[in-house]
């Protein structure tokens, strides 16, 4: 009687929990539903005025960039090499190379042309698509979780988000963030080049989770 009693009082127990729950994310979804307006125009204003200080045309590149990267593995005949740097399948792990890799590349060339500072430039360049790949994921699940499956239009539309997002961060981030200092040029290029190889790595030996499962 008392195991009974027990399990009567952690089920409703349970209950009372997930009824708190739900009423907080259903105060949550009210608040944002009637500020969204406010809200959207809040976050758009913050990431323009971060991304004042990169050149426009850095950010298209990589747009450009990333748009191209969907389509080289196949257009390459499935070369290996290029297997590395593309999406190979529609998984979501496999198309965070469109961000990843292209705003590397550009941020080289960026690099190249303006001469910033390097350390503290790559440092924030990291953080920034590091932020870029976080928002994609986040986003994309919520947005297929809340209606059920996921849609071309919006995947293209997160993508072309997640390019600015990590450009208007990776500005936010220079300004807010105190940088490596100079005598740690390793820890820098050791970021990149981790992550990096962890796009290898798993391109070849993708893990048995979801984010990587090709849709």
């Amino acid at each position: 009687m008392q195991v009974f009693f027990l399990h009567f009082f952690i089920f409703f127990s349970q209950l009372s929990y997930i009824d708190m729950g739900v009423e907080f994310m259903s105060h949550i979804i009210h608040y944002v539903t009637t500020n969204f307006k406010k809200i959207f125009h809040t976050v758009c204003t913050e990431i323009i005025s971060c991304i004042q200080g990169t050149a426009l045309h850095f950010v298209l590149v990589a747009a450009f960039l990333g748009t191209l990267n969907h389509f080289l593995y196949f257009l390459s005949g499935q070369s290996p090499i290029i297997a590395l740097f593309c999406p190979v399948n529609e998984s979501v792990w496999e198309h965070l190379k469109l961000l990843y890799f292209p705003f590397l590349f550009v941020s080289i060339w960026e690099y190249l042309s303006l001469h910033p500072v390097v350390l503290p430039f790559f440092y924030c360049r990291y953080l920034g698509v590091l932020l870029g790949m976080f928002f994609t994921v986040s986003v994309f699940y919520t947005y297929s979780g809340i209606l059920g499956r996921n849609f071309l239009i919006l995947d293209i539309l997160l993508f072309y988000s997640s390019v600015i997002f990590s450009f208007g961060m990776s500005e936010y981030i220079s300004g807010k963030t105190r940088s490596p200092h100079e005598t740690e040029p390793g820890f820098v290029v050791s970021l990149w080049l981790i992550t990096s190889f962890f796009f290898f790595v798993f391109t070849c030996f993708p893990p048995d989770l979801p984010l990587f499962y090709s849709a």
